[in-house]
């Protein structure tokens, strides 16, 4: 057993050997959940959960959006097997015990995403084990974040919203109390920028002009077609566009930035780093995602990183209740994506998910996360691999 050395207040030595004891990746299918508002589907959900336990009782919990039976084999038949028996306090340590050409070769992004799971259920640990929330551990600088609302994207081959459809959720959203909201743009087979500020335009004139309104392109555009998307839009006052371009090229980006005066915001869907993103001149907003890009270790260097050069945090992913500790503890945390389809997803698997409430979330003060799993969820939802 690995042995650590605590100072009690009453400045006694104990020692402890706590260590990880078991790790379990779960695979979880048509979980029911609510549809969007004027839809019934989609009604069902999936997701990885991870579950880390010590040999003192405590457990650690995670999702990923990466459910895919290669990430459920990865952590239980290659990565736990390697960490059990490690201290979970050392969250540095556990990425150093794979080897460089792990992260380097093609399973390196499936491992990163792994281990980012590994992490996050780690500090939910460390949380509980100190008695505080997360948030408080990486630097406690706010107990609310405020938060955007990303609807009108359609699942399960449903049809492609109407301007008309985007437009009513929109405004039924607003008077739900919402003050920012996020479309996709660029979906089309081919982007189509004219289309596409149709449908942001068909937004604005539903929810008045003092509501901010975001873009998200997922990677689909041309420097071209952003460009054209972006000066078009101009005028429907856009508070952000995030990830327009193919790949999150850091050239490309910058120039685009360069011709329009909508902030620009990269890094959940990483190609580049956030390093080449930030030096690059790339961006207004850098957006790391812990539940992908290694956790809250790697997101706490990314975002000193990003304070070196004033570039505020904003997060753009559907792992919004994971997230919201990291834009809570740290100075320069700020907007959190309340992505409809998933958060309605997070509801149906815990038992407590913070909700918006006047562009604000308020975060757990549990210990940990305050994200655990509903009673009987694992049992009933299961797929065995």
């Amino acid at each position: 057993m690995l042995q650590d050395v605590y100072v009690q207040q009453d400045n006694t030595v104990v020692e402890t050997r706590i260590k990880i004891a078991r790790i379990q990746a779960h695979k979880l299918a048509n979980i029911p959940i609510t549809p969007p508002p004027y839809r019934d589907k989609p009604n069902k959900e999936g997701a990885l959960l991870l579950q880390v336990e010590t040999n003192d009782g405590l457990v650690g919990w995670a999702t990923s959006g990466y459910t895919h039976h290669v990430a459920i084999d990865l952590i239980n038949k290659y990565i736990a097997p390697k960490i059990v028996g490690e201290n979970p306090m050392r969250t540095e340590r556990i990425p150093l015990l794979f080897d460089r050409a792990s992260f380097e070769r093609p399973l390196g992004r499936t491992l990163i995403s792994a281990l980012a799971m590994i992490d996050i259920a780690l500090w939910d640990i460390k949380g509980k084990m100190l008695g505080q929330p997360v948030h408080h551990l990486l630097g406690g600088a706010r107990d609310k974040v405020p938060v955007y609302v990303t609807h009108g994207a359609a699942y399960d081959n449903a049809p492609v919203y109407s301007p008309e459809e985007l437009a009513a959720e929109a405004a039924h959203l607003v008077k739900l109390g919402n003050n920012h909201l996020k479309n996709t743009v660029g979906r089309q087979p081919i982007p189509d920028p004219k289309d596409d500020y149709i449908r942001m335009r068909a937004m604005r004139e539903a929810v008045g002009p003092n509501v901010k309104l975001a873009m998200d392109g997922n990677l689909r555009m041309t420097l071209a077609q952003a460009v054209e998307l972006c000066k078009r839009c101009e005028e429907l006052d856009i508070s952000f566009v995030e990830e327009p371009l193919y790949y999150n090229d850091p050239r490309l980006l910058r120039e685009l930035r360069s011709k329009t005066i909508i902030p620009v915001a990269a890094a959940e869907n990483e190609k580049f780093s956030a390093r080449d993103l930030i030096l690059a001149d790339a961006v207004d907003y850098i957006q790391p995602n812990v539940n992908n890009d290694g956790g809250y270790s790697a997101a706490i260097r990314t975002a000193a990183l990003a304070k070196l050069f004033h570039i505020p945090l904003s997060h753009g992913n559907g792992n919004g209740p994971h997230n919201i500790a990291l834009h809570a503890g740290l100075s320069n945390g700020g907007l959190v994506e309340y992505h409809f389809h998933k958060w309605m997803a997070y509801n149906a698997i815990f038992k407590s998910v913070p909700q918006p409430e006047n562009g604000y979330l308020t975060v757990s003060q549990e210990p940990g996360l305050g994200l655990e799993p509903k009673d009987g969820l694992i049992e009933e939802f299961s797929v065995q691999m």
